[in-house]
């Protein structure tokens, strides 16, 4: 039976995570955690993907609280985030600009 609210270590993940918007990586997140938490109780260990999307999560995640933490230490405020954000989605679609180019 597949279930949705688990992430499947065969499936597509993102390449960049960089790029994914941050409502997106929270829900990859929590899926993640799901898969990792039924692989260890169905086999009492969790599958390498599963396990290395995991600290590719946790890096990315930690990243964008140091941004956080920068900017309420500066007092920027969250709009740091929303601009890193924002650039990531002006490179993502300069990189799918570029691709269609090259078709």
């Amino acid at each position: 039976m597949s279930d949705s609210s688990r992430l499947d270590p065969g499936k597509d993940f993102p390449e960049d995570l960089t790029l994914v918007d941050r409502d997106d990586l929270d829900i990859l997140n929590s899926r993640n955690h799901r898969a990792r938490d039924l692989q260890y109780i169905r086999d009492g260990e969790v599958d390498a993907e599963t396990d290395g999307q995991h600290h590719e999560l946790r890096e990315e995640l930690d990243r964008r609280q140091a941004i956080r933490d920068e900017s309420a230490t500066t007092g920027l405020g969250v709009d740091a985030e929303s601009d890193a954000e924002a650039e990531a989605g002006k490179r993502a679609e300069a990189e799918e600009d570029t691709e269609f180019r090259e078709a």
